[in-house]
């Protein structure tokens, strides 16, 4: 099936990491379904959509729900069938380093740490990778074909190393690892691939300016996780990259 005949879920597809997948994958031919949960932002991305592929060879789809809601999930599924009949890829980008609502950076203190703090990135980062990942898998068992792309961390600091001040973050996005390994194994029959990419960090709004930026070093642009993401789309469907790790090699 050729890329102008696929479809591609984006959720956090409003802003960052999200926002420039959609673009990606739109210059590759997608018909991309953008979720966020702002319909100004998500509008913001449809019109960069048309501006950089114009003339469109796909149609694209808007929808402004939360990851956190079983029924929002649900309905995105249930949407973008209705408008395009399949859904080829999911990629779950939707995710937060500090509580909804806060001006806080990281890092924080575990004693500082409220329990809302708590539920509101394991609401985001992990429940809402489940609900968005299980929402898709039964159209793509139907088509015993799809493939389902989570975002995490590097090791550089959080993906798969306790670091601290970050006890939720580092919590979360160790259970997306599991959620993914565990759900790779689960749908692996019926052709459907299922895999983390850890880009290190990232120079987006939630980290850009803060002491990490300084600590870690360079920084990679939210083009080069989008292209990482577009690399895996181009793969047989015979072949699954396995934890692909995305690091900068100088500062920049």
């Amino acid at each position: 099936m050729s890329n102008q005949q696929k479809v591609a879920i984006v959720t956090g597809g409003s802003r960052g990491i999200g926002r420039a997948t959609c673009l990606a994958l739109a210059g590759q031919g997608f018909s991309v379904v953008v979720v966020g949960t702002n319909p100004e932002r998500i509008e913001q991305t449809l019109n960069l959509i048309n501006d950089k592929c114009n003339p469109s060879p796909a149609s694209h789809l808007g929808l402004a729900l939360d990851v956190r809601k079983e029924a929002d999930m649900e309905e995105m599924v249930n949407q973008a069938v209705a408008h395009f009949g399949n859904i080829d890829l999911l990629v779950a980008s939707a995710g937060l380093g500090k509580k909804v609502r806060s001006d806080r950076s990281l890092p924080r203190p575990t004693t500082e740490l409220s329990l809302d703090e708590w539920h509101d990135l394991l609401e985001v980062n992990l429940t809402g990778i489940f609900l968005s990942n299980r929402a898709v898998l039964p159209i793509m068992i139907s088509q015993a074909s799809g493939q389902i792309v989570n975002i995490c961390s590097s090791t550089t600091p959080y993906g798969l190393r306790g670091e601290p001040y970050a006890p939720a973050y580092c919590a979360s996005k160790f259970g997306v690892v599991g959620l993914t390994e565990s759900l790779a194994e689960e749908v692996r029959p019926y052709g459907i691939r299922v895999q983390a990419i850890f880009p290190g960090l990232v120079e987006t709004g939630m980290i850009a300016k803060t002491a990490l930026a300084r600590r870690y070093g360079g920084l990679l642009t939210v083009e080069d996780v989008a292209a990482i993401i577009v690399y895996l789309t181009q793969q047989q469907d015979d072949t699954v990259i396995v934890h692909p790790h995305l690091l900068p090699v100088l500062e920049r």
